[in-house]
């Protein structure tokens, strides 16, 4: 293993990018959710030859377990976006209710099942709201063209599973960010297996963000690791880039006034970034060392580097 590390450069970095993140693993994952809700379907008779009736559809969700789950999936509507409709009808005065906080899914599930009425006007909106005059002036069109089970529900079995994996995607792209810091995570792992040296994350006094990783502890980090993965664009880059910048300034003061060498490495990764190139550039420029997937195996010579020798114990 080499024992002198390096900074990517730009180029270097800019040319890495790992654009999408194939994780097999997490695709099996998501199939099987799919190939889940596809069953649900067939199971709740929900199939292109199949005629549902708001009358049907109350039952359904009365007796369904996770009917209104998969209904929501059939119409590609968030729950947040669901949960914000409800409220809306309680403030309109549709549910006969008062709005002081919003209720959660459970809440509004186990009212399905109890209100026969409640579970009518909750099909009723799910099925045709898409067509209701007075719905039509207080919900953007985006949403409201959803509530359409009507026609949706009579979807091909091709477009159905279309549709089950695009609901999906948000789940996904996350999830996939949880994937890349395991990654590290084993790395980081991998290098205290053999040296000795550990990591922790959360709140350190030498910067003012939460740390991803401190190594060897949030008390002492003499190196402290923050990563980003983006597969998409999103307004938060920018901060994201401020917020390391600001903790590599955090840590080269600390450097000056101690005369210490704690190291400040950036991890950022994604075809997000592509359309934020100006930001990407300022978190390869302002951090001590830049690390991409490709590039991991840079990470321990860093640690080995700037860690003090009391911490580690080669093995």
């Amino acid at each position: 293993m080499a024992q002198t590390p390096r900074k990517l450069s730009f180029e270097e970095a800019w040319n890495s990018l790992t654009i999408f993140y194939v994780d097999d693993e997490l695709e099996q994952e998501i199939d099987r959710e799919v190939e889940r809700l596809l069953r649900l379907a067939e199971q709740y008779g929900v199939t292109e030859k199949s005629v549902m009736t708001p009358d049907s559809l109350t039952l359904l969700l009365q007796e369904g377990r996770d009917a209104l789950e998969f209904v929501l999936r059939e119409v590609e509507l968030s729950e947040e976006k669901f949960l914000r409709i409800i409220s809306l009808l309680r403030q309109i005065g549709r549910i006969p209710a008062p709005l002081d906080r919003e209720w959660t899914m459970g809440q509004i599930v186990r009212r399905i099942r109890k209100d026969p009425d409640f579970a009518s006007l909750i099909a009723h909106l799910l099925m045709d709201g898409v067509r209701d005059p007075e719905l039509q002036a207080v919900i953007p069109r985006y949403y409201l063209e959803a509530l359409n089970f009507r026609e949706i529900a009579s979807g091909s079995l091709a477009a159905r599973r279309v549709r089950y994996k695009r609901a999906l995607i948000g789940t996904y792209s996350g999830r996939k960010g949880y994937r890349v810091e395991a990654q590290i995570r084993r790395r980081l792992e991998e290098i205290k297996e053999r040296y000795g040296v550990g990591f922790e994350q959360g709140r350190s006094r030498f910067v003012n963000v939460n740390v991803d990783f401190a190594i060897p502890s949030l008390d002492d980090p003499w190196v402290i690791l923050m990563c980003s993965f983006q597969e998409t664009t999103s307004s938060g880059q920018s901060t994201k880039a401020r917020d390391m910048e600001t903790a590599y300034e955090d840590i080269r003061r600390s450097n000056s006034r101690n005369r210490e060498n704690r190291a400040f490495v950036n991890f950022a990764d994604g075809g997000g970034w592509l359309a934020r190139r100006r930001d990407f550039q300022r978190l390869v420029e302002n951090c001590h060392y830049f690390i991409n997937l490709r590039y991991l195996d840079l990470l321990a010579p860093i640690v080995l580097t700037h860690v003090p020798q009391k911490y580690l114990q080669k093995r």
